[in-house]
């Protein structure tokens, strides 16, 4: 007999039951209880855990109406939680067992069975069924939704990992198991603190000297038109899901708005419905209202080419031609007589056919000159090419000469390794001029006869300028003819350059106007100081931008608008073609930025380089924030202390403490952050948490005046690293002699010396306090800003459980993801999909909600060693000094130049570190390398982090040597083949 047809038999007899002659137990005298409590354990439940849970005794027969009982042998079921199960007990009473079948999703109806049935939310249809028998038989299912007809078949879909223990006791059976929230991804996972699902817990009961067995359960069912059913999921019970919580105090920061003026222009998102994936270039079409950009899937990937209407409603763009090889474009420019010939150049790097290696290539096109714009793929030709893997240049310009100018990069990624930057003979590293109007000797070009260098053999007749590493962008100021560029630096240094003819620009003898290889042979010209040029702590990839001469920014008329992608800042500049007349940092964004452009009626265009929905273009505005001037200048005036003079926190500011500590010179300190009332942090498993607007972090320093007695310390410096419209600001206090207070540093910072009693004799320690530029060269956008609060720093003692039920964690139900299962299961491509695609979040169903609640238990959460900790293991400890000390720098887009990663998760054969050759100087180390296995006196890493003055590292923060931590690099690197 089918399932469904069994069900409604028994469900019938059942009903029978009570006209029989059986003796049954008298009618219910009170309605039997519809909510129940799921309470949470922070282990694996034990005897004690148990003891804590909500005893559920309800087993009744609610589809005998009137005449409902409780079943004639007892049972008593248990439910707790934790961040990885649901688990479930149940003890029932129980004369005579059956227990028969053996196939997992089998008829287990047909034996004594204890049933769990969830339906997670009221409003949507899904459910499950869990079930064990006394033999431990299990079965398990999801029902999509209540469908009489599909209960059979859906049993067999998808998997799940329930376990289940069943013993025999004293007077029956009792059963112990625990169901993954893994298995419950379908309906969005593991319930939140607090919140309701609907629940039915079933009794399957069956006796020898009874005709039929008995069917109990807790959820209220009602008997309708046909029998009352298990699956009736309208009138389950109520389950809810709670777990200690601790009171939280809410903190009347005063830490809001800006000690400085901010700065006059903010950024403003244009064509709001249109927002392609990681834009890298965009410009104007002559004479109309199209645009082309070149955007990408992935960052700096194979490239396209897309048409789009300048409109308010545009909400797509036209697909026009891939990169050729799957190459990456850079840059777009039209012939100052597109409306003649229609010649669009694309600057693009990738592979050529029939050549080695990878090449720029400025590409010409032909295209319509009116709509529908269409461009003939079939007509592109090579203009010219150089060979180039690195820093690729690619960047293109027509002058008001008619002539077009061409920027190349050093062709490698690093230091200028291959010694291209002063070489005069070749393409690489300069600005190139040459005419495309006048093809002569076999190429696509000429040469202009003003260039400087025509007529000297040594020299390549293209070269304009000379001496640049990576530039990036080139424009010409529409009413001057001044050629503008962009150029990325390497160690310290961004520059950009008003170009001039015949000008030697430095690299890689020098870094804009600062020494990098002064041993270098350098070209025979004299090398020439950046126009502007921006120190790391404000900048990190400079892109270079347009001469704005629009309406709409008055202020910026005449002015080159460029800046930086790593920091979102943009600067403008202003130049008489003699010498900078004005010079001012005009936005501070959130923007990744590869490019500035002006549209066809000459405003201001912004590409922010991220992904689809959230990149896109943006413009400039005039910034309405007014100079707040109840920003505090002082600790008392923060809204975060209790006391100042004995450094006590408000209630609700939250002390912390990491594993793995930043060498700051020895000095201690604590840590502590504020959040606004009622928000909450989002928890990453990668890198820093997410902190909403408003929140502070709080670190504060004290010397020990007497080496080694902490009794002796003494209060100098305390930050404040706070978020304010989406972006962090660094500032210092300065604590005075007394320790009463401290008063905010000058935006430029200051050092200050201190003495330090030690066993021989007094010591002079300069402490610096750092400007607001220096606070964010750490905490930049590419380690996510905050740089202690993490899974791995954080994860200390009893410390992220304490988070928890202060409820001030955002976490999603991360494990046991479909993903990871197929990834287990060793299922690829359409199979691991399909496997996805049916264990993970169903249409229709409950989605997931962020929780307060870690996704894993802490013992299972990743957690850095502590480096000074000898009893530790030396790799982790090693490891995690690196973390603290280079990662925030060494890392993908951090600004540290060399091409090492140092962040924790990286595998120490992709850390670019052991056994290299190092790409800057060598420090005189015979046979150096980065790291030399078992040689550390060999090895540039060991000597830069022993060094304080030029070369040291960490470059910033740090006036004395981590003596622990320059002995324990030293273990570690003699420990490694």
């Amino acid at each position: 007999m089918p399932r469904r047809l069994a069900l409604l038999a028994l469900a019938l007899v059942a009903v029978a039951l009570v006209r029989a002659d059986h003796p049954v137990p008298a009618p219910l005298q009170a309605p039997p209880p519809t909510a129940f409590e799921c309470r949470f354990t922070d282990a694996p439940p034990d005897e004690a855990a148990w003891k804590a849970a909500q005893p559920i005794q309800s087993f009744h027969l609610p589809w005998l109406g009137d005449k409902a009982r409780m079943g004639r042998t007892a049972t008593t079921a248990k439910l707790l939680w934790d961040r990885e199960y649901l688990y479930f007990a149940a003890d029932m009473e129980d004369s005579h067992l059956v227990a028969d079948i053996t196939e997992h999703d089998g008829d287990l109806w047909k034996n004594d069975v204890f049933e769990l049935f969830l339906r997670p939310a009221a409003d949507k249809p899904g459910y499950y069924e869990f079930q064990v028998s006394a033999n431990g038989t299990a079965f398990d299912a999801f029902y999509p939704k209540w469908d009489f007809d599909a209960l059979d078949r859906q049993k067999k879909v998808g998997e799940f990992h329930m376990n289940s223990k069943v013993k025999k006791t004293a007077k029956g059976w009792a059963v112990e198991g625990r169901i993954p929230w893994a298995d419950f991804l379908r309906t969005g996972g593991r319930p939140q603190v607090g919140e309701t699902w609907k629940m039915n817990l079933a009794r399957f009961d069956y006796h020898k000297d009874w005709k039929e067995p008995e069917l109990s359960c807790v959820a209220p069912i009602k008997a309708k038109k046909l029998p009352a059913f298990f699956h009736q999921t309208d009138d389950y019970a109520t389950l809810t899901f709670t777990a200690p919580t601790a009171k939280r105090e809410p903190v009347d920061s005063k830490v809001v708005g800006f000690p400085d003026p901010p700065p006059p222009f903010r950024a403003k998102r244009i064509l709001d419905k249109y927002r392609p994936a990681f834009p890298i270039c965009v410009a104007a079409i002559p004479g109309g209202d199209q645009m082309l950009a070149i955007v990408q899937k992935q960052p700096y990937s194979p490239s396209t080419l897309v048409r789009f209407k300048d409109a308010p409603d545009t909400t797509d763009s036209v697909k026009i031609l891939d990169t050729p090889d799957g190459g990456t474009a850079y840059d777009i420019a039209f012939h100052p007589k597109f409306a003649d010939n229609g010649f669009v150049y694309v600057g693009w790097n990738g592979p050529l056919p029939q050549r080695k290696g990878k090449w720029t290539v400025v590409t010409r096109y032909t295209m319509q000159t009116n709509a529908p714009f269409d461009l003939d793929v079939k007509s592109a030709t090579a203009v010219i090419d150089w060979q180039s893997d690195g820093h690729n240049g690619g960047a293109v310009c027509f002058g008001r000469d008619g002539f077009m100018y061409v920027t190349s990069g050093d062709g490698t990624s690093d230091s200028d390794t291959n010694l291209t930057g002063q070489r005069t003979d070749l393409l690489l590293a300069k600005v190139l001029r040459i005419d495309v109007d006048r093809p002569a000797d076999g190429k696509q070009y000429s040469i202009p006869k003003d260039n400087p260098f025509v007529g000297n053999k040594d020299f390549a007749p293209e070269t304009w300028a000379m001496g640049l590493r990576n530039p990036w962008r080139i424009t010409c100021d529409a009413k001057t003819g001044h050629i503008w560029v962009g150029n990325n630096g390497q160690d310290l240094w961004e520059q950009a350059y008003l170009i001039k003819k015949g000008e030697n620009y430095g690299w890689s003898v020098m870094e804009g106007g600062h020494p990098f290889y002064p041993n270098r042979k350098a070209a025979p010209l004299p090398i020439v100081k950046p126009t502007v040029e921006h120190h790391h702590s404000e900048a990190r990839s400079l892109t270079g931008g347009v001469v704005y001469h629009g309406e709409k920014l008055p202020d910026l008329r005449g002015a080159y608008v460029y800046g930086d992608h790593s920091t979102g800042r943009i600067w403008a500049v202003k130049h008489d073609g003699s010498k900078v007349t004005w010079h001012k940092e005009v936005a501070v964004t959130s923007l990744k930025i590869t490019g500035f452009a002006l549209d066809a009626r000459g405003e201001l265009m912004i590409c922010d380089h991220n992904a689809a929905g959230e990149g896109g273009f943006y413009t400039l505005e005039p910034n309405p924030a007014k100079h707040d001037t109840t920003f505090p200048r002082t600790l008392s005036a923060s809204g975060l202390f209790a006391d100042v003079k004995t450094h006590t926190l408000q209630a609700g500011v939250v002390p912390y403490s990491i594993n793995a500590p930043f060498w700051s010179d020895g000095l201690y300190k604590e840590r502590f952050f504020a959040l606004p009332p009622g928000e909450t942090i989002t928890f990453h498993r990668g890198r820093s948490w997410d902190f909403p607007d408003k929140s502070v972090l709080i670190k504060s320093f004290a010397v020990e005046e007497k080496e080694g007695d902490a009794a002796s310390r003494k209060w100098v410096e305390t930050r404040f690293l706070t978020k304010h419209g989406g972006e962090w600001f660094g500032y210092s206090y300065l604590w005075n002699d007394a320790g009463t207070d401290a008063t905010l540093v000058d935006s430029k910072g200051l050092d200050r010396d201190f003495t330090i009693r030690t066993a021989t004799g007094d010591r002079k320690q300069t402490w610096h306090y750092p400007s607001r530029a220096e606070c964010m060269v750490c905490h930049s956008r590419a380690a996510n800003f905050v740089l202690g609060l993490c899974e791995p720093q954080l994860n200390k003692g009893d410390q992220l459980a304490r988070f928890e039920k202060l409820g001030v964690l955002k976490a999603s139900a991360e494990s046991g993801a479909p993903r990871e299962w197929a990834d287990a299961k060793k299922l690829k491509g359409a199979d691991a999909d399909e496997f996805v695609k049916l264990h993970g979040q169903q249409p229709g169903q409950r989605e997931a909600k962020p929780s307060s609640l870690l996704p894993l238990p802490p013992d299972k959460l990743k957690r850095y060693a502590d480096p000074y900790d000898k009893s530790q293991d030396l790799t982790q400890r090693a490891r995690a000094w690196l973390q603290v000390n280079c990662a925030s720098c060494h890392v993908e887009a951090g600004g540290g130049n060399a091409q090492m990663n140092l962040e924790f998760t990286t595998a120490l054969e992709k850390m670019k570190v052991v056994g290299e050759k190092p790409m800057h100087t060598t420090f005189d180390l015979a046979d150096a390398r980065l790291i030399a296995p078992g040689h550390p006196e060999r090895s540039v890493m060991l000597h830069r982090i022993g060094l304080r003055g030029t070369g040291q590292m960490p470059p910033l923060s740090t006036n004395r040597v981590d003596v622990a931590g320059v002995e324990l690099m030293r273990q570690w690197c003699r420990s490694l083949k």
